[in-house]
């Protein structure tokens, strides 16, 4: 059995996805692009998984994050999502870091 996966949000700061399994349970995955560092000039990128009602693993970073891991992070969680869902989330993820990607 395959879950249901959508967005939540997308905006230039934040992208919240979830999928849902047949009995109604939901996980979603977040990233936030924190205000720029006075000091290093640098964006934080935060990303969640919140797992709480698959009853599995969370999985959260407060560390800056490199795009690959979010990458990573993110196909393994929606391994098994529709390839439409796949290119709309990249295209909101795209949008969400653009302050991050214009700088790599």
């Amino acid at each position: 059995m395959t879950n249901k996966y959508g967005i939540y949000q997308s905006t230039s700061k934040s992208c919240i996805f979830y999928k849902q399994d047949a009995d109604g349970n939901q996980s979603t995955f977040n990233i936030f692009v924190a205000p720029l560092k006075e000091k290093d000039g640098k964006n934080t990128i935060f990303a969640f998984i919140d797992n709480e009602q698959m009853k599995k693993e969370n999985w959260i970073t407060t560390k800056d994050l490199d795009i690959k891991e979010i990458i990573n992070a993110f196909n393994g969680w929606a391994e098994d999502a529709p390839l439409l869902f796949e290119l709309e989330a990249q295209k909101s993820m795209s949008e969400c870091l653009s302050s991050i990607l214009k700088k790599v």
